[in-house]
């Protein structure tokens, strides 16, 4: 993984901040550690996230989005072919969940990953805890 990842996480805040904290007390007593593997890690904690964000539709704009880097929402929908108003709902649900931010250039609002990162990681720790799927929602953590 490159350091210009968007790492996504499910059920792994704990560790994540466990991590965190300890590459922060290490850095404070100036001691070497190898690199954060990602630039910014968004951690889920609600299952209808996950769900939102692995839909066949959503996973092919993030594709385009990431390979193609269009220069606004009309370009994106004619790479994926699609119609201009469900692109834009679904670039502005994959917005809502912090995958990805708009930059504005005049009139044209362009998709990017989450803050500028070129590539995404994603990872689920099993077993899954049905109980936490609608308590509490993602958490973001930037390098």
């Amino acid at each position: 993984m490159t350091e210009n990842t968007l790492k996504i996480t499910y059920g792994q805040r704990e560790n994540n901040q466990r991590v965190a904290r300890e590459r922060l007390r290490r850095a404070e007593a100036g001691e070497e550690f190898d690199e954060q593997e990602a630039a910014f890690i968004l951690n889920f904690e609600d299952l209808d996230d996950v769900e939102r964000l692995m839909r066949r539709l959503n996973l092919q704009l993030l594709d385009v989005v990431a390979s193609e880097r269009p220069e606004s929402i009309r370009e994106t929908a004619r790479l994926v072919d699609r119609d201009y108003k469900e692109v834009h709902r679904n670039l502005q649900e994959l917005e809502a969940l912090g995958v990805i931010e708009f930059t504005t250039d005049g009139n044209r609002k362009r998709p990017i990953l989450r803050d500028g990162t070129e590539a995404i990681d994603f990872s689920m720790t099993f077993p899954i805890d049905t109980d936490t799927s609608n308590s509490t929602s993602r958490q973001g953590t930037s390098a």
